[in-house]
């Protein structure tokens, strides 16, 4: 019984305080943005170096299938070429 007695006073105290000007919010914020930059830095560099890497490897595949539907689409031309006259 005590021990509510003083719980409500202290209670009843505590709402007629009015809390400390202090704003923090810019230093939270401040700090929640570097550890943002930071973790942003770290995971795009590795995917940077993959879209590096990828890019580098895909150019020669293109210009080598490329090179190899001009070389199996060459003979088929000639063939159907050399066959156009019966078509006609």
């Amino acid at each position: 019984m005590r021990n509510e007695n003083l719980f409500k006073i202290l209670a009843a105290r505590a709402r007629g305080e009015t809390p400390p000007c202090v704003d923090v919010a810019g230093r939270v914020i401040a700090i929640l943005t570097a550890e943002q930059d930071r973790l942003d830095r770290m995971t795009e560099r590795p995917l940077m170096w993959l879209a590096v890497l990828s890019s580098a490897a895909a150019i020669p595949a293109a210009v080598l299938a490329i090179v190899t539907y001009y070389t199996w689409v060459d003979p088929l031309f000639e063939i159907s070429q050399a066959i156009a006259w019966v078509i006609q």
